[in-house]
């Protein structure tokens, strides 16, 4: 313990005593440990000494999953190697099972004991990462090719970039190659026949022999099939004279591969995931580099080197086979070898009306602009040949100050005579298109059957292509049709007329336009109107010698509750004649039979309509007939003896005579509760008063869709709002407001006492009183709900010197306390 806290003094006897300062100084230690957790400079240092110790990330099943189809190995691949480094062979099986069914693996950690083994195999990466590093392996490639600042990817990144099972299995399905060469791991069938018959699996040791009973131990490292084969004849007819060449021979035998080994292959230098890759003895250069995700957008594509031991093999460029299909020099890899990806050599973006844009890396001197357009699968149709420009970087020898790029023309023509243009690093080439502008062309448009574009023919007239347009429509406005035409030297737009019904026929240029004008679209529409008692009322298409009772019947007729005696009229005035009148309204007889019989009557009412002519814009108004009115409903619930739906009588009828008409209230009902909603506003009325005496003015008249609800009794009183806390209270009577409120724990600190209020059952409301200096409460009645609102805010902001000194007195009293205790 800190020796400022507890101290020993002369004269106090044996006893510590704890000092003023010591209980300050003990106060804030115990401040600091409290606030340590929380302080930013201290939690810095806490994920600063996090950062600096390791830690095991456990791999998930997905994770491993993942990891697995990015290695390529199959199920007996996988076998192989966990045989190969120690660990048991069925370790993988779960997860290729879940492969094979096409599942997706869960969140569940794999055993510490297979993630190692996973490890020893370079199938999984260390689980031990830092803090700051990314949880994503290594052996991930990017999701996506890289892309340059204008948008072009690099050609060929994608290629890489999808799921590592497109490329195919590296395992043999049928016979391998006779030149296929034997190393540690391979496994290899046996079968004997004739004089002997025996079956052997052989597997090839680390040290490359195969052991054979009753033969024994034979070197097969770096052997052929075919020289395999020559060497078993000798040992093999060492031990039975059966097996020798030739039609004498009485003991057959015959060898083949079974199970193939992994090669460990390393590919460096700008690849996604550079290190040792696992692959099948019959995986080739593709295989590598596919394992670790291709190239990277600094790696090159063209020059990929394949090095055994000390000496160049082969070179790979990968464009022969992405391009051509070119395998050639895809050469089969063997243990050991190294795949080197060298860094990108000269590139040449292309951009426009190509098949194929992208970056493309090109080998300067050898190759040129029809090089990279072939690797782009040459121009889309629409493409300019005139017009290809290069934005080119200067080479360092020729830039002077403010010349650094600049842009250069080329001719594709050129190149259909054999011409090579250059293309150097970093230069940008544009194929543009050509313009949209269609020619040979004409247009004819308006009262014809087929409008739109036709091929244009010299000496082709109007009527040519009326005729080619499928004719005209009717009616047409034959005196004049319109020929809009382009004047391409000045640009401007002229017009020529001509007429269809004969006259003289003008005869078309590129890119005319022929409008044939309709009557219809010249005459301006017109339309009578509708509205009303009608089934379907609006605007209908005017028709000379249209009546009213063609324009109901238009309509669908009457509505129940039309005025079927007669109908207004709103009819223009003369517009060629000024006057203060608008419209001349005026009412028809409709000459329908008006009594109940006729109301109710036959359907066949129609014939008997007047035949009322209509002009032009007339609007016609079918009214309500005056003594019509609907069924209108009011529904009662709750607490009455046949509760639901009532049709009301009459015009006043108030709401004691529909609880009269639903049998009255039951046992249960509390009269004082009974509420009354109109358009889902409650109606503040007082029923009970009202069922006491009907002509009370709470005895109010109904309109359709009022809804009377009559509740049971409610024995509780609702206190919420500015309170110690909200609660239902038992009602009791003759007890004030204040005994409700106590029992809510009281009125808070913000809570208005002034502004409470009190809402009952039946939608009443009834709020604090002021009489002179002296605050009324009002009555509490059960089911009643208190609202105690909160002080306006500036009320709040007033500062409280009640409150304030009274805080202070406490204070002050306490400080005193502890002094005192602490002399003591």
């Amino acid at each position: 313990m800190n020796r400022a806290f507890i101290s020993q003094e002369k004269g106090w006897g044996s006893k510590p005593h704890i000092s003023l300062y010591s209980w300050v100084s003990g106060l804030t230690l115990l401040a600091m440990s409290l606030l340590a957790p929380v302080n930013p400079v201290f939690t810095q240092v806490l994920q600063g000494q996090a950062r600096q110790i390791p830690r095991n990330v456990p791999l998930t099943e997905a994770q491993i999953l993942d990891r697995i189809r990015q290695s390529g190995l199959s199920r007996e691949q996988a076998r192989a190697k966990l045989q190969e480094a120690g660990y048991d062979q069925g370790l993988a099986d779960r997860y290729f099972d879940i492969l094979e069914s096409g599942k997706d693996g869960g969140d569940n950690a794999a055993s510490p004991e297979f993630v190692d083994a996973l490890r020893q195999i370079g199938v999984a990466e260390s689980g031990v990462q830092s803090n700051s590093d990314s949880s994503s392996s290594a052996l991930e490639p990017t999701a996506a090719p890289a892309q340059t600042q204008n948008g072009t990817g690099v050609f060929g990144m994608d290629f890489f970039r999808r799921d590592p099972s497109s490329l195919g299995s590296t395992d043999a399905i049928g016979p391998v190659d006779r030149d296929y060469r034997l190393g540690p791991g391979d496994e290899l069938f046996l079968i004997l026949t004739g004089d002997v018959e025996q079956a052997y699996t052989l597997s090839v040791t680390r040290e490359g022999f195969v052991i054979i009973p009753d033969v024994g131990q034979i070197l097969v490292n770096n052997l052929t099939l075919e020289q395999l084969e020559d060497r078993l004849y000798s040992r093999l007819g060492a031990v039975y004279s059966g097996v020798q060449r030739g039609a004498g021979a009485t003991t057959h035998f015959q060898i083949s591969l079974g199970r193939l080994r992994s090669n460990q292959i390393f590919v460096v230098g700008d690849v996604v995931s550079p290190g040792a890759k696992q692959i099948s003895s019959l995986g080739r250069v593709l295989h590598a580099l596919y394992a670790a995700g291709g190239p990277t957008e600094r790696g090159s594509f063209r020059r990929i080197e394949i090095r055994r031991g000390e000496k160049l093999v082969a070179t790979f460029d990968l464009y022969d086979y992405l391009l051509r299909g070119d395998a050639s020099n895809d050469i089969r890899l063997e243990h050991g070898d190294r795949v080197f990806v060298p860094p990108v050599g000269a590139q040449v973006t292309l951009k426009g009306v190509v098949k194929r844009p992208a970056i493309y890396e090109v080998k300067p001197g050898d190759e040129g602009l029809a090089d990279v357009l072939a690797f782009a699968g040459g121009l889309q149709a629409d493409a300019v040949m005139r017009r290809v420009q290069i934005d080119r970087i200067l080479p360092p020898g020729e830039r002077s100050e403010g010349r650094y790029r600049v842009l250069r023309d080329a001719d594709l023509k050129a190149l259909e005579n054999g011409a090579f243009i250059p293309v150097n690093d970093g230069d940008i080439v544009h194929i543009h298109t050509i313009p949209s502008l269609v020619r040979d062309r004409v247009w004819i448009s308006g009262a014809v059957n087929n409008p739109g574009l036709f091929e244009w023919v010299a000496g082709n007239t109007v009527s040519n292509l009326i005729a080619r347009a499928d004719g005209l429509t009717d009616p047409v406005y034959k005196p004049r049709l319109q020929i809009y035409r382009l004047d391409p030297a000045t640009g401007e737009r002229s017009m020529l007329h001509a007429s269809v019904d004969g006259g003289v026929d003008p005869i078309l240029a590129d890119g005319d336009s022929v409008v044939v004008l309709s009557r219809e679209q010249l005459r301006n529409p017109s339309v009578v109107s509708i509205e009303g008692f009608v089934k379907e009322g609006g605007s209908y298409a005017f028709a000379k010698g249209m009546t009213l009772r063609d324009l109901v019947l238009a309509a669908g007729g009457f509505t129940p509750g039309a005025n079927v005696s007669e109908a207004e009229v709103s009819r223009l005035s003369n517009p060629f004649v000024r006057s203060d009148t608008t419209a001349h309204v005026f009412r028809v007889s409709l000459g329908m039979d008006t009594t109940e019989k006729g109301f109710l009557g036959a359907p066949d009412w129609a014939p008997s309509l007047s035949d009322v002519v209509l002009q032009p814009g007339d609007r016609i108004f079918i009214r309500r007939a005056p003594g019509y009115r609907p069924l209108e409903q009011v529904v009662v619930t709750g607490e009455v003896l046949y509760p639901g739906r009532y049709v009301l009588q009459d015009r006043n009828e108030r709401v004691v005579d529909i609880l009269t008409r639903a049998g009255g209230l039951t046992g249960e009902a509390y009269a004082a509760g009974i509420r009354i909603s109109r358009r889902g506003t409650i109606v503040a009325a007082d029923v009970e008063r009202a069922l006491r005496d009907p002509s009370h003015r709470s005895n109010i008249s109904l309109e359709p869709g009022d809804s009377i609800h009559i509740s049971t009794y409610d024995p509780t009183v609702t206190v919420m709002g500015a309170v110690a806390f909200s609660s239902r209270v038992l009602y009791r009577p003759g007890q004030s407001l204040d005994h409700y409120l106590s029992q809510a724990g009281g009125i808070t600190e913000n809570g208005d006492r002034k502004r409470i209020t009190v809402s009952y059952t039946n939608g009443e409301r009834a709020q604090m009183r002021k009489t002179l200096w002296v605050h009324r409460a009002p009555e509490v009645l059960p089911g009643s709900v208190i609202l105690v609102p909160e002080k306006p805010e500036r009320e709040r902001t007033q500062f409280d010197w009640d409150r304030f000194l009274t805080r202070t007195l406490t204070v002050l009293g306490t400080l005193a306390t502890v002094w005192v205790a602490v002399d003591r």
